[in-house]
């Protein structure tokens, strides 16, 4: 692929995942009349994907400055959708997880979303949802092999 056609593709691309953002998953709509603050959900929704990870591995991946990680973190502490130990391999590290209670905000989350999807795409006529069926499945097992 030269460069003009990596150029439309990576344009094309762009486009798409505005278009995604702002017709399927708006992000002011998935957290409205949600009680936990955008970023304290950005932290949970993280989390959900890995099994625990260190305050300071977390504020890197975020883009969140440690100072302000702290606050985050000992909120949701307080508010029990996360939990705090030190790293048992190296005692100067604290990692953080989820509680059942997160989890359970999640599939809760995860269950509006859907909701929401559906009714956005309701509004398709049938090929073109097969044919989104189709072009996803062949998405995502392209997106998989990025680095």
């Amino acid at each position: 692929m030269n460069n003009n056609d990596m150029n439309t593709l990576t344009s094309e691309l762009l486009d798409l995942l505005v278009q995604i953002h702002n017709k399927l998953l708006n992000p002011s709509e998935m957290i409205k009349g949600s009680i936990l603050p955008p970023s304290h959900i950005k932290v949970i929704f993280y989390l959900s994907h890995k099994k625990s990870m260190s305050v300071s591995q977390m504020a890197k991946c975020l883009d969140i400055s440690k100072p302000n990680m702290t606050p985050i973190i000992d909120k949701l502490i307080s508010d029990g959708y996360v939990d705090r130990y030190q790293d048992p391999n190296d005692r100067r590290k604290i990692n953080v997880e989820l509680t059942e209670k997160a989890h359970n905000f999640l599939k809760e989350k995860k269950i509006e979303i859907k909701n929401n999807l559906i009714d956005k795409l309701s509004s398709l006529e049938e090929e073109d949802l097969i044919e989104l069926s189709f072009i996803i499945k062949d998405m995502h097992k392209i997106i998989l092999k990025l680095k």
